[in-house]
């Protein structure tokens, strides 16, 4: 049985002045996404979570985070845990991408599979195929351990949707900055614990 806990990273600057970041972009954390690590650091300890490994998205963002989480363990960077490539998109305010892409996002503001189109950005068929060869590596490595993974908000989404085959992912939200989600893997079995806690 593999236990993971898929942390969300801490809020960045782009999180904090509403610019879109995903793949290309990367800035580091505010003093708040500090803060927030910090308190998800506390909260694992309090669960009694001990880490066999860390893996993080290389970006620094993410990186930052996990040093906060687990600043006495080695992080093990992965590109296929980076965000979700919002191709032209990257880097642009997230008002403006409304306004002016507007039939790429549903009532809710959640985006729609085909934003791809326009952007010349990742498929969501794309980002789970290097998502499915991670965890496909990660289990056979840590078969009965528990792992610390931490990457971004719509590459959560996408984990959920390839661990419960949700299929519809315009209702789920992404997990707020430094949220932590919990998942056993069993036999191929995936099972979710708990969501954005």
């Amino acid at each position: 049985m593999t236990v993971i806990y898929l942390v969300r990273h801490g809020q960045s600057q782009a999180n904090a002045k509403g610019i879109w970041q995903g793949a290309q972009i990367d800035t580091p954390l505010t003093e708040l996404g500090r803060t927030q690590a910090q308190n998800t650091k506390k909260h694992l300890e309090e669960e009694g979570a001990v880490f066999s490994a860390v893996y993080s998205s290389p970006l620094l963002r993410a990186g930052e985070t996990a040093g906060i989480i687990a600043p006495n363990q080695n992080i093990t960077f992965d590109s296929r845990l980076k965000e979700f490539d919002y191709g032209m998109w990257d880097g642009m305010y997230w008002q403006d991408i409304l306004e002016r892409y507007s039939e790429f996002f549903d009532a809710s503001e959640n985006l729609l599979p085909n934003s791809w189109e326009v952007t010349g950005g990742e498929t969501y068929d794309e980002v789970k195929e290097r998502l499915q060869q991670f965890f496909n590596e990660l289990t056979d490595k840590h078969p009965d351990e528990n792992v610390l993974v931490v990457s971004h908000g719509f590459t959560i989404k996408l984990i959920l949707d390839l661990f419960l085959n949700i299929g519809n992912l315009v209702n789920l939200n992404e997990p707020t900055n430094a949220g932590i989600t919990k998942f056993i893997l069993k036999n191929g079995a995936r099972t979710l614990v708990y969501f954005n806690r």
